[in-house]
């Protein structure tokens, strides 16, 4: 498979890229949260545009990621809700790295956190 040619410079190209990492995510199952929807409580895959690249991001619905964090803040952490929420957080994070990488993208960690970044080739 090939890689797409990702050499990208203004935020119009960084935008189309965008739209083309939700079209490829919706065909592999996933409802990507519109763009004018970043903060939904009902979580899912996020894709934002910063300056020079793409993110993708997975959260979880507010109902698990809010009991979490009420657990945490109790100092509970190994309560079954915290677990659930790493769990899931981490497994749909490995899966959409193996996906985005099926699809053709290089992708990196985003600095702290989870997500990915898919940096356009500068060459």
């Amino acid at each position: 498979m090939t890689t797409p040619e990702l050499r990208l410079t203004t935020p119009a190209e960084l935008q189309d890229l965008a739209a083309r990492l939700r079209f490829d995510l919706e065909s592999a199952g996933f409802a990507p949260v519109p763009p004018d929807r970043e903060d939904d409580e009902e979580g899912g895959v996020r894709i934002f545009v910063s300056a020079d690249c793409v993110h993708v991001a997975w959260s979880v619905h507010d109902r698990l990621g809010e009991a979490a964090l009420d657990t945490q803040d109790a100092g509970r952490l190994h309560e079954d809700v915290v677990c659930r929420h790493e769990t899931v957080r981490t497994a749909i994070h490995l899966a959409l790295a193996n996906i985005l990488n099926a699809f053709g993208y290089s992708t990196r960690p985003r600095g702290l956190g989870f997500g990915h970044v898919i940096v356009p080739n500068q060459t």
